[in-house]
């Protein structure tokens, strides 16, 4: 989910600003994702007349930044997003459910995810097609079960219907270019 903030320069400051443009920046309730920039190189006039950007619900806020002759930053607060529920694996054997065995790329480190469970862009998610998880296969995940969670990594699938504890969750549904491997874009570590 996303919402939209409206960014206006403040009438009082019309005409007496050095500052030509601004940078917007937003940044997630607690520090993941990294932070990011929603704008650059917004005019003052159009700040003037307010300009509105989406930003995804974790954005609770961030800074306008002037840049130029001026440096100058101000903070502004977005909303509070939402508790996201963690994901959990369900014990009880809903036959549907299982681990598989995942070495991480960067140094083989053994980790276990459940195929019925992710999180995307901080969202808990359900995989569309969890029967695509199978062994020699690459994925992305985060390490921690909790969503949002830690940091991302990738790894190959090394058994399916394994026995552990889930210590990782999907962070992507897609797999990765299984010929690329470790060396797919998305697993610079």
């Amino acid at each position: 989910m996303a919402y939209q903030v409206t960014f206006t320069l403040n009438a009082l400051y019309t005409g007496t600003t050095q500052a030509t443009n601004f940078t917007i920046f937003g940044e997630h309730s607690g520090g993941s994702p990294v932070d990011y920039t929603i704008a650059s190189g917004v005019t003052a006039a159009a700040l003037t007349t307010g300009v509105t950007y989406t930003v995804p619900n974790t954005v609770t806020g961030g800074t306008v930044t002037s840049t130029g002759d001026c440096t100058n930053s101000v903070n502004w607060t977005g909303l509070t997003p939402s508790p996201t529920p963690t994901p959990t694996l369900d014990e009880g054997g809903g036959g549907e459910t299982s681990l598989f065995k995942v070495s991480r790329c960067s140094d083989d480190s053994v980790f276990y995810l459940a195929n019925d469970i992710s999180c995307i862009n901080g969202i808990a998610n359900t995989p569309p097609t969890p029967q695509q998880y199978v062994v020699g296969q690459y994925v992305q995940f985060l390490n921690g079960t909790a969503c949002p969670g830690g940091a991302t990594y990738c790894g190959l699938i090394t058994e399916v219907n394994a026995t552990g504890v889930r210590n990782g969750v999907l962070s992507q549904h897609a797999l990765l270019n299984q010929a690329k491997g470790c060396t797919n874009t998305e697993c610079i570590e």
